[in-house]
């Protein structure tokens, strides 16, 4: 459901007819391609960035090379802004950060949450190591919590 032909009003109230969550997605925007929408259509808010790694999306030798994409933090600046508005008309909202390739979708994940909670966040010691700008917003785990699943927002 990437392409724009499936953000139409009948497909959406079909949608909410139905209580399936619209997937928002992040994506390099080639042909027509879906654009960055804020869509709430069940109680579930659904986004997922895969990054815009534009030049091998599809012109990549292996699939895991199209998610090779860092986000600027202005470019999650403004999804934390459509992050917020979903999370209004939704009960909960999942984030879902696929630019996993070398860890820049825990990158990403670790920069919106800073940037929802104003707070810093604990991040892995070898992550820290790789991408050393998280030292502005991030703090190594300690030995009790570096195996925890925390909440975006409490």
């Amino acid at each position: 459901m990437r392409q724009e032909s499936w953000d139409t009003p009948d497909t959406l109230d079909y949608f909410v007819q139905k209580n399936v969550a619209f997937c928002n997605i992040d994506q390099p925007l080639i042909g027509r391609s879906l654009k960055p929408t804020e869509h709430v259509t069940s109680p579930v808010g659904y986004v997922r960035l895969h990054g815009r790694n534009y030049d091998q999306w599809f012109e990549s030798d292996k699939c895991a090379d199209r998610y090779n994409y860092l986000y600027s933090e202005s470019e999650l600046a403004g999804w934390k802004d459509k992050i917020l508005r979903i999370a209004e008309k939704a009960q909960i909202t999942y984030v879902v950060a696929n630019n996993h390739f070398e860890a820049k979708s825990g990158v990403s994940g670790l920069q919106l949450k800073h940037m929802l909670t104003r707070q810093r966040v604990k991040a892995p010691e070898p992550l820290l190591r790789r991408y050393p700008e998280l030292s502005k917003i991030a703090d190594p785990t300690d030995e009790d919590t570096e195996n925890q699943t925390l909440p975006l927002l409490a």
